[in-house]
């Protein structure tokens, strides 16, 4: 007897797809997903909290280091990772009519163009990473720890892109669970290894974290204090961890039926239309990057004007923890749009369109629901959140009353990504991408600029541009996936 084939989760024959029970299928194919992306989320995070209980030197040069660094890592390395789109897209309509065969065939040309595109762009970042990141903040000490950090950032873009391409693929034919345990693994790494480089012989004077220190001393011996560019050693670590994982699940015997990698796969087709797919993705994403980078950059002339001194990056800091705790809702969100986006992309492999719809509408008011329960929790316990990840007592008032505000704004951000990604998963990348392109070179970035140091608002001024984006992006996504245009894309 051969080996029996592992369907697809999502996968049924167009005849046998549910009518009912939409919101229970969107949970079990989304929170696999959204626990993956959380905890692999949670690698910056970590670096970022760590970083935040160096001594105050460090701390808060640094945690604006590590920002920026996150910044141009998603610029480049999240606009290679985009191939997840193409790639989920195309493997879910595949999987979706019963090509079990075409599906790993989109899987094998994905991993092509990811270990070629990555490697090409992470030469070209290290060579460039000074020149980038002056381009972002130009204090000393900003820049003497954000440099060494963020060229072992680069050196992680072709296991993150590689990762992407096989997360993609297995997302797409329903098996959201396998990039879960790998991200699980890859973040209790890089927790390890955070605790052990960013301290070195040190106790880094946290409750539990100095437990941890000890048991890694008492295991290894003492490691070397590399501080904030030890964060950085630490995630690249990790990422090639997380990819070793990956490759190891797609070669269970279970998969081979879908000859992932078969030489003839390879067709200069294939990887065309995954790179016609995904670029526009890409690029917006890196304008989402542009526009993020340059709040960031008018935060920095605020700290500038107030003349603060060296190191004294208190806006910028401020601005840096709210985006990484709104960061842990726009990556839930994301994850939840993405398994959206599988259900719409098989459902239209399908040839079910009404159902696609149904699902994206159902998706988008269970999300705005969950993320208001969450917003509200933020916004309620706003304060010690901001502690937990930087005391500085300056850092965490200029930033309280922002995330507050904030935390009351999460079901437009839900929203926003639910519809954003159904239109991905219907392979409308094109329309996301100039949306992306209007929203943040019309509206982001002039208007914070003219709020903050404009009409002198200061640090409000930055954020309410950033709400009216939100306001907007919520609103064109779904006006754009009401009117079912989507519906008669062919991949």
């Amino acid at each position: 007897m051969g080996p029996v084939l592992e369907q697809p989760s999502a996968m049924v024959h167009p005849e046998l797809l549910p009518e009912t029970g939409l919101g229970r299928r969107i949970v079990q194919l989304s929170y696999p997903v959204l626990l993956a992306m959380l905890s692999q989320t949670l690698i910056n995070q970590v670096d970022h909290i760590l970083v935040g209980h160096l001594p105050q030197a460090e701390s808060t040069p640094g945690q604006t280091a590590v920002q920026i660094s996150q910044i141009l890592l998603w610029m480049f390395g999240g606009f290679l990772s985009a191939i997840t789109v193409g790639t989920q897209a195309m493997t879910a309509r595949r999987a979706g009519a019963g090509d079990i065969e075409g599906a790993g065939a989109v899987s094998t040309n994905s991993v092509v163009v990811a270990v070629l595109s990555s490697l090409v762009v992470t030469a070209l970042c290290y060579w460039a990473t000074p020149t980038l990141f002056r381009l972002f903040n130009q204090d000393p000490a900003v820049l003497a720890l954000g440099i060494p950090f963020l060229r072992w950032r680069f050196l992680q873009i072709t296991g993150m892109v590689t990762t992407a391409s096989l997360k993609a693929f297995f997302d797409g034919l329903g098996k959201t669970r396998v990039h879960m345990g790998a991200a699980i693994t890859m973040n209790i790494a890089n927790f390890l290894l955070c605790v052990a480089l960013i301290f070195g012989p040190d106790r880094p004077g946290l409750a539990g974290i100095d437990a941890v220190h000890d048991v890694l001393v008492a295991l290894f011996g003492p490691p070397p204090r590399m501080g904030v560019p030890g964060a950085g050693l630490a995630s690249m670590i990790s990422s090639y961890i997380g990819l070793a994982i990956m490759v190891a699940w797609s070669l269970r015997p279970v998969y081979r039926p879908y000859h992932m990698r078969r030489l003839r796969n390879l067709s200069a087709r294939t990887m065309g239309t995954i790179v016609r797919l995904s670029v526009p993705s890409g690029v917006a994403t890196m304008f989402a990057m542009v526009g993020f980078g340059f709040v960031l950059y008018v935060v920095g002339e605020l700290d500038k004007r107030a003349g603060l001194g060296v190191g004294r990056t208190i806006n910028a800091t401020a601005t840096s923890n709210i985006i990484n705790v709104l960061m842990l809702v726009f990556i839930s969100c994301i994850a939840y749009g993405t398994a959206t986006a599988t259900l719409v992309s098989q459902s239209l492999g399908a040839r079910r369109a009404e159902l696609a719809e149904r699902y994206a509408y159902r998706a988008a008011e269970l999300g705005a629901a969950f993320f208001f329960i969450v917003g509200l929790v933020i916004s309620l316990w706003a304060r010690p959140i901001l502690r937990f990840w930087n005391p500085d007592p300056d850092v965490v008032q200029a930033a309280v009353p922002i995330l507050r505000l904030l935390g009351l704004l999460t079901p437009l951000i839900a929203v926003a990504l639910v519809f954003t990604q159904a239109l991905y998963g219907a392979g409308n990348t094109v329309f996301v991408m100039v949306a992306e392109l209007v929203l943040h070179f019309v509206c982001l970035i002039p208007l914070s600029y003219l709020l903050a140091l404009g009409l002198d608002l200061g640090l409000w001024g930055a954020w309410g541009a950033m709400i009216v984006y939100l306001a907007l992006l919520a609103s064109v996504m779904f006006f754009k996936f009401r009117t079912g245009t989507w519906k008669h894309i062919h991949i």
